[in-house]
């Protein structure tokens, strides 16, 4: 196997405590448990249920659990936020339309295990429902008005802020 391929192998855990330990070893992060021990325990999760077809009720704590891996992840170390500029070469330049950037970090090492983007076009025509999209845009209208009227105030009041309507 190539030596910059993933592997699906769990490295060998070692007992923080142990002195023997070699000097490279090192617990599972947040972020490893992201990015390879996540991909095991569903796998166990997925094989058990079909071999045991096991009750929901023995289930769900694995679920529970590891939705509040994922939640104490985005409250520490999540960013979310609607982008206006995007990266070209070293320079900033203004984005082809609006996009949602989310990032989550381990909480441990602060390395980066998401890192997603989403043209909010995208997600708006992904329902892929024209009456659905509609109601989107009505949405997504009156969340323009707000913005315009929260910046209309902060700069005093200014009448003709507010940037043109395109159509």
């Amino acid at each position: 196997m190539a030596e910059n391929e993933e592997s699906d192998e769990l490295p060998e855990l070692v007992d923080p405590i142990d002195e023997e330990a070699p000097d490279d070893a090192h617990g599972f992060t947040s972020a490893d448990f992201h990015n390879v021990v996540q991909k095991h325990i569903l796998n166990a999760v997925y094989e058990s249920l079909i071999d045991n077809k096991l009750e929901w009720s023995l289930v769900a704590p694995f679920l529970e659990s590891a939705r509040d891996i994922c939640r104490a992840d985005f409250k520490e170390s999540a960013d979310i936020a609607i982008h206006a500029v995007r990266a070209d070469g070293d320079a900033w330049v203004e984005a082809e339309e609006a996009y949602l950037g989310i990032t989550v970090a381990d909480r441990d090492d602060g390395s980066e295990w998401l890192s997603e983007t989403f043209w909010l076009s995208e997600l708006a025509i992904a329902e892929d429902d024209p009456a659905q999209v509609r109601a989107i845009v009505g949405a997504l209208e009156r969340s323009v008005a707000k913005i315009n009227a929260w910046l209309a105030e902060k700069e005093g009041g200014a009448e003709g802020t507010a940037p043109p309507e395109n159509g």
